[in-house]
């Protein structure tokens, strides 16, 4: 019997003692709780501040898992659509600028009155190399509502040869009619010329006006807008660069020549001109588009001078200003990381995380990323001065001392 009730007094006591551990083995660095909710209580024995109840539910949230992963997927999917909103109103902003152009300039858009003639030019191509626009153009005339431009040669009424020059000056007409020459135009009801180009010899650039689908293509060349200011420097100040260039247009009735007998005379002026379709990557407009005709007292001639500007739109540049936040971010973090694994020694960054390759991946993916960009000039732009060549000059020196750090570190003797 007393052997009995000693077992069964026994039988707690070890219990007890295979349920909590000795107070030698509490105080050993072997008592080690290894899941994230004994965090707390490992702090708590270690004299250590313990987490917030915020940060504690946190971490019983990671736990689990399902709230975290909502998380993320939301706020992936608000990036998503934000990033969609912001190229839907930068596709918004490219078909108002067309719709500008196609209205003319501010001047002479709510002065267009019916049967103007006005020259229309679609964009074809921008060479920010070469320096130059081609555009081409054809003639039109204000309809009778006073805003709609209609193609000259669209019917039978509104069909008649113009011929066209370009970067000429239009001067009064000095020379005598023959008789014969005098004879036909007084048959046809018209005044003798008053006005003719000042090149009497010079062949025109085209003729428009007899058919809806005649067109003539000009070049035109461009150059800096903006004196003193390196910002505005074309390709230099890319992508806030901005451009100028401009064009001279001249006409003269070709049936109302012929029948005077003279060359390029009857000349006359073209109310304004305007831009259709749009070149990618560029904002090409007609800024000023003046009809020298139209100036009272002196005689200024009789040309229709166009005036053009060329910017880059607010697409690209957002693209070159997100490239250059993107590179200054890796940059940063980078150098921050080299510092405390050089700097403040913390060898672990060292051995646990392949900082080396990030360097060198970082070092080679920078210009790939200025490649890309929308437009983006040969090297040697502001843009590289500030987002580009110092990037990759601190980066180099990063990658100069991980290389070392990684070289000159040993691993510690084993212990016996």
């Amino acid at each position: 019997m007393q052997v009995q009730e000693t077992q069964q007094n026994s039988r707690p006591l070890l219990a007890h003692r295979r349920l909590a551990p000795t107070e030698d083995f509490s105080k050993s660095d072997v008592h080690v709780y290894q899941r994230p909710n004994d965090d707390d209580i490992y702090q708590e024995e270690k004299g250590l501040p313990t987490s917030s109840g915020r940060q504690r539910r946190w971490n019983e949230a990671v736990k689990l898992g399902t709230w975290p992963r909502i998380l993320y997927v939301v706020v992936g999917l608000v990036l998503i659509i934000i990033w969609i909103g912001v190229m839907i109103a930068f596709a918004r902003e490219e078909v108002k600028a067309q719709q500008r152009n196609l209205e003319g300039d501010t001047r002479t858009r709510p002065n267009r009155t019916a049967n103007q003639l006005v020259m229309k030019g679609t964009l074809k191509n921008f060479d920010p190399v070469e320096r130059s626009l081609v555009v081409s153009w054809g003639l039109t005339y204000v309809d009778g509502d006073n805003k709609s431009l209609r193609p000259l040669g669209d019917t039978e009424d509104s069909s008649f040869a113009v011929n066209i020059y370009r970067d000429v000056k239009v001067v009064f007409e000095r020379r005598p009619l023959t008789p014969e020459a005098n004879q036909t135009i007084q048959q046809l009801g018209i005044a003798p010329p008053d006005l003719r180009i000042d090149n009497a010899t010079v062949l025109p650039n085209g003729v428009l006006g007899l058919h809806t689908w005649d067109g003539l293509d000009t070049s035109i060349d461009f150059t800096q807008a903006v004196e003193d200011n390196p910002w505005k420097q074309p390709l230099f100040g890319y992508p806030f660069d901005v451009w100028a260039g401009s064009i001279v247009f001249a006409a003269t009735d070709r049936e109302y020549a012929e029948a005077a007998n003279l060359t390029n005379t009857y000349a006359f002026g073209l109310d304004g001109a305007v831009l259709a379709d749009s070149t990618l990557n560029w904002r090409i407009r007609v800024e000023n588009s003046n009809n020298t005709c139209d100036y009272s007292g002196e005689f200024a001639g009789c040309e229709l001078h166009v005036d053009f500007t060329g910017k880059r739109p607010l697409l690209v540049k957002f693209a070159a200003i997100l490239a250059v936040l993107v590179n200054w971010t890796s940059t940063i973090g980078i150098f921050l990381l080299t510092c405390e694994a050089v700097i403040m020694r913390r060898v672990h960054i060292l051995s646990e995380t392949d900082i080396l390759g990030v360097c060198l991946t970082a070092l080679f993916a920078l210009p790939s990323v200025r490649a890309i960009l929308p437009g983006a000039p040969d090297f040697g732009a502001i843009l590289d001065l500030v987002g580009v060549i110092p990037n990759i000059i601190i980066i180099s020196v990063c990658t100069t001392m991980m290389a070392l750090a990684k070289l000159t570190t040993r691993k510690p003797p084993k212990e016996e």
